[in-house]
């Protein structure tokens, strides 16, 4: 019976080429002929398949480290120096400190070494040397992978693991999206209360009181890309945000808006607008274009925008006739007054503005016209204006255009 409790070590990076001998079942075979003919017993077998040995935040080291530290493992073997990782200094690390310091037997195969062997790592200058090349073969290999992705990105192609909520992976064609209905219904619900005057917070609280998983716990339960378990459950008004203001839901593609620190370093860094790569009608829309503005005119209004009941029921739908700019309220000393927002913050169009109680009636009146039931200004509501109006325009002369659905 052998004295040693063995944690196998496998990893198989998707971004890497290999041969045969790489795969996972021959990396599995490959330690359990070793073992059985070095009197060792493997009582766990720890697999990575398709994760990056640049980085050491995968399942399966952080399993291994966690029954080491637990003291159920005090051996580890692995083919090849480059299946523990590619990254020189964090390698480094692990064969110079931290296995030594917990009294870790360490077994590469293929490099022929074996720390009882060699107590010292130094013994065996090609060890280190070895570990150099992979960590150099991890950026030639991020390089080139990096060049391939980018030429699809510009091709208007999606590249990655991760799909926005909402959507699925097309089946025929992984680099296109179909829509996942019963997410999108909860996203077209968004918009709407949204638009009904419902605030953010009041949006989150309504899915959280019936029970609707948030985003990233919905992919994570539904298998939806590679999606990690969320710590809640609960949706909050950052999330709800992020939803409003995201273009993927009128069929925009929008990606590299991030890139990797380095190809060692995985913290994400936002790149500059410029070189994001943006692909219009990449795939089916679940929000319509004028809904979408109409949304982000409300999110962009000033905050003076807001009355003392709330939020201002014509913000995202009253707008200049000459440039097309939104209208935004001020209060005077004893009346409030729609203002032609381009004319106020930079003077590039006429000085259009209107009483907001003469604004009001002649709605009601125009409203009225239309048969739309309204005895008076306080039954002029939010749900009546999404509901019955598209947009609101006023003329240089203060004439009222209201363009009904």
């Amino acid at each position: 019976m052998s004295k040693y409790n063995v944690g196998a070590y496998i990893r198989l990076s998707r971004d890497e080429s290999y041969s045969d001998s790489d795969s996972i079942d021959n990396q599995i075979k490959l330690a359990d002929y070793y073992c059985e003919n070095n009197d060792l017993r493997i009582v766990e077998k720890y697999i990575d398949n398709g994760y990056s040995g640049t980085t050491f935040d995968r399942p399966g080291v952080q399993k291994l480290l966690k029954d080491i530290e637990c003291g159920l493992i005090d051996t580890v073997i692995v083919k090849d120096l480059s299946r523990l990782g590619r990254n020189y200094l964090k390698v480094g690390y692990y064969l110079h400190y931290y296995f030594p310091d917990r009294n870790i037997r360490f077994i590469s195969i293929n490099d022929d070494f074996d720390s009882l062997k060699h107590d010292n790592i130094m013994e065996r200058l090609d060890v280190p040397l070895k570990n150099m090349m992979y960590d150099h073969m991890a950026y030639e290999t991020s390089k080139k992978v990096k060049k391939s992705f980018d030429i699809n990105k510009k091709n208007g192609l999606h590249v990655g693991s991760s799909v926005p909520y909402g959507y699925r992976k097309d089946p025929k064609d992984y680099h296109y999206f179909i829509i996942d209905d019963e997410a999108a219904d909860n996203i077209r619900n968004i918009f709407k209360m949204y638009l009904s005057g419902k605030s953010k917070t009041e949006i989150a609280n309504y899915l959280n009181e019936n029970n609707i998983p948030n985003p990233a716990t919905y992919k994570f339960e539904n298998n939806i890309g590679k999606s990690k378990q969320s710590n809640t459950r609960e949706w909050n008004a950052k999330t709800v945000d992020r939803i409003l203001k995201n273009e993927t839901y009128i069929g925009t593609l929008i990606q590299n808006k991030h890139r990797n620190a380095s190809y060692i370093n995985h913290n994400q860094v936002l790149n500059d607008e410029s070189e994001w790569t943006i692909t219009k009608n990449h795939h089916k829309a679940i929000i319509d274009k004028d809904t979408f503005n109409k949304v982000q005119e409300i999110l962009k209004a000033p905050k003076r925008n807001k009355t003392n009941n709330g939020e201002d029921i014509l913000s995202g739908y009253f707008k200049c006739k000459d440039c097309s700019g939104s209208m935004y309220i001020k209060k005077g000393k004893n009346k409030d007054y729609y203002y032609c927002k381009s004319y106020i913050t930079n003077g590039n169009c006429t000085s259009h503005s209107i009483e907001k109680n003469k604004l009001y009636d002649e709605i009601l009146k125009q409203m009225n016209l239309k048969r739309v039931e309204n005895k008076d200004i306080k039954t002029l509501t939010r749900n009546k204006i999404v509901k019955y109006i598209d947009n609101i325009f006023i003329h240089e002369d203060k004439s009222i255009e209201i363009i009904f659905k």
